[in-house]
């Protein structure tokens, strides 16, 4: 009698939605890592030269709920931003979260860095960087923090998709808020309200 041994974990192949989403969050990832990587370039350039006082006065601190979102920190989509960062920049605090719906489902992805940052002009930096990027139609945003900087908010295609961000920018952070491209789309003044008000709440004085 012939005695087969079944397999201990039978093949199931991988569906095309499953393939297209894996594809989608390393893209994504990979875009938010990069840009993150390269502002973060322009910006710790400077970070060792004398600036303005209130140079790294505040610090990344992502709160476990935010609108009723819950805090992941980790996970696949953000092992993507990770890997997409690489190795920190020297002198910060690389931030790499995501803020899930009840269900788990990503609702808002942030990527950035906290550190001591003395650029004269950060909203520049960002309108010239985000154009770059090939953002589409980059608006000025009032933060509304006593951080004070910049924000800008654009779409960037990626493959098939428009990514919406926004990106905001001053002497203490960088931090890139997006929503995943698989997600209905966003207007970016939807966005940007809940962007400015995430910053508030994340960020906070380096001390406390």
């Amino acid at each position: 009698m012939n005695e087969s041994t079944p397999a201990a974990f039978p093949y199931q192949p991988v569906s095309p939605a499953r393939r297209k989403r894996k594809r989608t969050l390393s893209t994504v990832g990979t875009v938010l890592g990069l840009a993150a990587g390269a502002f973060l370039g322009r910006w710790a350039v400077h970070a060792a030269l004398a600036g303005p006082e209130d140079a790294g006065r505040y610090k990344l601190l992502p709160p476990a709920s935010f609108q009723g979102l819950a805090l992941q920190e980790s996970g696949p989509r953000v092992d993507a931003i990770k890997q997409g960062q690489g190795t920190p920049k020297k002198g910060t605090d690389p931030v790499a979260v995501v803020y899930a719906d009840q269900a788990g489902t990503a609702q808002l992805v942030v990527s950035g860095a906290a550190g001591t940052f003395t650029d004269d002009d950060p909203g520049a930096v960002l309108t010239r960087g985000l154009h770059d990027m090939g953002v589409n139609g980059a608006v000025t945003q009032d933060s509304g923090t006593p951080a004070g900087g910049a924000m800008r908010c654009g779409t960037v295609p990626v493959g098939a998709e428009q990514l919406t961000m926004c990106m905001w920018a001053d002497h203490s952070s960088l931090v890139t808020v997006t929503v995943p491209v698989e997600n209905k789309p966003v207007a970016l003044d939807a966005l940007a309200a809940r962007t400015r008000a995430l910053r508030a709440a994340m960020e906070v004085p380096a001390g406390s």
